[in-house]
């Protein structure tokens, strides 16, 4: 590109309000895109592929940057508007056109190595899932290509714009659903279609707003003419459901199976979350819930009466109600004081309100409140004692089947949540929580670690745990040494005493051979009074070192914390090898991943890791490798590189971190997401606007900027923990204000360093500027999946040392770049790329 073609196209050319408004349209389209995807994946697969999405959105992007680099009619000739609603039309029809195509491609992850197919099904999705990101990082690309003068304002209109995209899911999602919100962000690219074009032909602008207004009319109708396609090894019902909902973590659906008068079997109703990742029911109980419990008076019949032993009128916490099965359990042992805590509102409208005529008005009983929230935050808000606190497999068979809780943060089972139900028990309180059997064993590790930090040394006489082993079904399916999805720990705060426990087996049925009053049978896992000393259980309530125990097991048996809070990733790194891979892709090992000892999520990530550095790479690096090689003839030109490429690892690896750490404050996930990443892109254009009308040059600000943000970054993360404790007795508005007035200064900080680096190369060399987009979307890219198996292995605070360390890097970096004679262009001023997602 020479001087005088750009000073043509900047002429010919010029920004208007117009442009302002298209990129904030663009951007909320994308960004909403992207979200809505997300939750769509985990419904139509799993949770862990929902970050084939977010590598596959940031991949569209980066390589967009490629082409725009080396397309130089597209960059440099064709007018900018035409250019513009041509993309951004192709951005909104191929949303709807790949999104049904999704459907239509028969990919089946766990069949990579023994169908072959897979892999060519696996290209394509990974193709139909870009093109729509593709296409909008084009038509962002290009406006940054064009309006060089104005990158800080269209930077900022574009940060902004996908914070409210992000914020906007919150209310789209419920209203329109999956299907629906992916129409929406369909409507919102063919809007900023629209609004490019206001300068063009009449007739092109009307039929576009037609277009637009057809496709909101689609979002009404999408479930049904856009239907997600559900793996077939996760749905749990294949009939109607009698009502669905969606929100921005969790699809519901409703499932009656009818009575069987003939075999004494009531009608239930089945709450399934995400098409069978998680499981609730109750039984149909219509006829009143006093009646039902006067006519159902065993004790047999109530699982969770082994926590009621001793107890008259207890006071009681179920985290996680679900269904209300344990509600019920509770009412019939007489407690006194039921607090159901249930994190998704969509469940709690449904048994409370929207059919509550089918639950007997359980919910509505004078001795039963249900609250709606994240449990362990709101134990640490409480200020209530508990004679039990009770958590019944808040998981399902189906969830574990998935491998995808491995990557999910999981807050109620770490040492401190631990900590926290001790400080919330009366004295002769209990914990009661069940989990499949593979899993017991950390439970027992976390809560003698636990008791020891609250003084309890004589371990041994404070746990009781128990399995229920496996039918005659799943012992002919999976072999009858299968350990058992339903097992279960009691923790004591005093010490159990012979008769409890008496009192505890008999009710399980330990004391009894398998006959029909106790199909159920349960067996002893461990007993203060009777177990084995070879028991991995006694060995960790009486060793003297648990950190040798620890090293000694195969699996991760070290408790989970509220820095590395991933409960359920138990299997160590080093163990997984290629022969495991294959076993896991080949649907050998399918049925037996109920069990959630198969490290399914983490080769997930570890594959999806590998396939975007080889994609990222062939994509991105090497075509700029090939065409651009004349823009490393510039002095500095790989310290600068560098630069880009910690700001993309950086930024990413803050963002995943700050979510962690508002997780336990604000409570709900709804606000959590909506707060975190909305608020830190919306303040982020902030800075990046005013990154554009600082009275110094960028080469005299942007030294002084990176250690500001080091100092902001860390003082954020050092007085965080601190200030959420102090307000964690705030009401949910309030403690909302303070997350978006903790976020503001950091995510203004954010917003700066890119765009203002990015103006620097541009005034310096453009043959530098796609290295540097290159370089900063493959960076990017695998900082999205490298920052999760960095967070799982050590913690979210090492994730964002992580990043301090990478805009430590970039200030380093910066300083040499910025120093006189640094830099000697090569080129005169050139074209300037950006993008919503790839870095702040």
């Amino acid at each position: 590109m020479t001087r005088s073609t750009t000073g043509e196209a900047s002429k010919k050319d010029e920004i208007s309000a117009r442009h302002y408004g298209g990129i904030f349209l663009l951007s909320i389209a994308t960004l909403l895109l992207e979200l809505s995807l997300t939750r769509v994946l985990s419904v139509a697969m799993f949770y862990h592929f929902g970050f084939l999405v977010i590598s596959t959105a940031l991949l569209g992007f980066a390589v967009s940057g490629v082409v725009l680099a080396l397309w130089g009619e597209l960059r440099e000739r064709i007018p900018l508007d035409r250019a513009l609603v041509w993309v951004s039309t192709l951005f909104a029809t191929l949303t709807l056109a790949c999104f049904w195509l999704m459907g239509r491609i028969p990919f089946d992850p766990f069949a990579l190595f023994s169908d072959r197919r897979q892999w060519l099904f696996i290209s394509l999705y990974y193709v139909v899932l870009a093109a729509p990101f593709f296409c909008s990082g084009l038509a962002l690309g290009l406006m940054f290509t064009r309006g060089t003068q104005h990158i800080h304002y269209l930077y900022a209109f574009d940060l902004v714009g996908a914070g409210i995209g992000c914020g906007a899911l919150v209310s789209i999602m419920p209203a329109f659903g999956g299907s629906g919100s992916v129409a929406i962000a369909a409507a919102f690219g063919m809007m900023a279609a629209v609004v490019f074009g206001l300068s063009g032909k009449r007739r092109g602008s009307i039929l576009r707003t037609l277009l637009c207004g057809g496709i909101v009319v689609l979002a009404f109708y999408a479930d049904g003419l856009l239907p997600i396609t559900i793996t077939p090894g996760k749905i749990l019902s294949r009939s109607k459901p009698l009502f669905t909902a969606w929100n921005t973590f969790s699809r519901i659906d409703v499932f009656e199976a009818p009575a069987q008068p003939e075999k004494n079997i009531p009608a239930v109703r089945r709450i399934i979350y995400d098409s069978g990742t998680a499981v609730t029911s109750m039984h149909d109980m219509r006829i009143g819930v006093r009646e039902y419990l006067s006519q159902h008076t065993d004790d047999a019949d109530y699982r969770t009466g082994i926590a009621y032993v001793g107890k008259q009128k207890p006071k009681i916490l179920i985290i996680g109600s679900g269904g209300g099965a344990q509600v019920l359990d509770a009412l019939h042992f007489g407690a006194s004081e039921i607090t159901a805590v249930e994190v998704n509102p969509i469940i709690n409208d449904v048994v409370l309100r929207r059919m509550s005529d089918f639950w007997g008005g359980l919910f509505s009983q004078p001795e039963v409140r249900l609250v709606t929230d994240e449990g362990r935050s709101f134990v640490r808000r409480s200020q209530e004692q508990f004679d039990a606190i009770i958590s019944v497999h808040t998981i399902s068979n189906a969830a574990l089947a998935s491998g995808a809780l491995a990557l999910s943060e999981n807050y109620v089972l770490t040492r401190e949540a631990f900590e926290d139900y001790l400080d919330h028990l009366s004295p002769d309180g209990v914990i009661y929580f069940t989990r499949p059997e593979p899993q017991v064993a950390r439970l027992f590790a976390t809560a003698r670690e636990a008791l020891a930090n609250r003084g309890v040394r004589d371990f041994p006489s404070h746990f009781y745990a128990f399995r229920i082993p496996p039918d005659d079904a799943e012992r002919k399916r999976f072999g009858s040494n299968r350990p058992s999805f339903r097992a279960g720990l009691l923790v004591k705060k005093s010490p159990f005493t012979s008769d409890e426990i008496r009192q505890i087996e008999s009710l399980l049925g330990v004391a009894h051979q398998w006959n029909e009053t106790f199909v159920d049978a349960a067996e002893m896992l461990y007993s203060p009074f009777r177990t084995s000393g070879s028991s991995v259980y006694y060995t960790l309530l009486t060793t003297s070192d648990l950190p040798a125990v620890y090293r000694s097991e195969a699996q991760q048996l070290m408790p989970a914390t509220d820095d590395r809070p991933f409960f359920n990733h138990q299997t160590r790194w080093s163990s997984i090898n290629r022969e495991m891979i294959r076993e896991l892709f080949s649907e050998r090992l399918f049925g037996g991943l109920a069990l959630g000892d198969r490290p399914i999520a983490e080769v997930c990530l570890l594959v999806l890791l590998a396939q975007t550095i080889v994609i990222s790479t062939l994509l991105i690096l090497l075509p700029l490798a090939r065409f651009s090689r004349e823009g490393l003839k510039v002095q500095n030109s790989a310290a600068l590189l560098m630069y880009f490429a910690a700001l993309g690892f950086g930024f990413i690896s803050i963002e995943m971190a700050l979510l962690s750490q508002f997780t336990l404050f604000l409570g709900q996930p709804v606000y959590t997401f909506a707060v975190v990443l909305a608020s830190l892109l919306v303040f982020s254009g902030i800075g990046a606007n005013l990154s554009g009308r600082l009275p110094a040059e960028p080469q005299r600000a942007l030294p002084w900027i990176l250690p500001i943000l080091l100092f902001v970054l860390l003082l954020t993360a050092f007085s965080i923990p601190v200030l959420f404790r102090m307000a964690l007795g705030l009401s949910l508005p309030l403690r909302v204000l303070l997350g978006v007035g903790t976020l503001a200064p950091i995510g203004i900080l954010l917003g700066m360093p890119f765009p203002t680096a990015l103006r620097i190369v541009s005034e310096t060399s453009s043959s530098l500027v796609p290295w540097s987009w290159g370089v900063n979307g493959f960076f990017t890219v695998i900082g999205t999946i490298s920052a999760q198996i960095l967070a799982m292995t050590f913690g979210f605070r090492f994730v964002l040392l992580c990043g301090a360390i990478c805009y430590a890097s970039a200030w380093a970096v910066i300083r040499k770049m910025t120093a006189p004679g640094s830099l000697r262009a090569s080129q005169p001023r050139g074209a300037l790329y950006a993008d919503t997602t790839l870095g702040a």
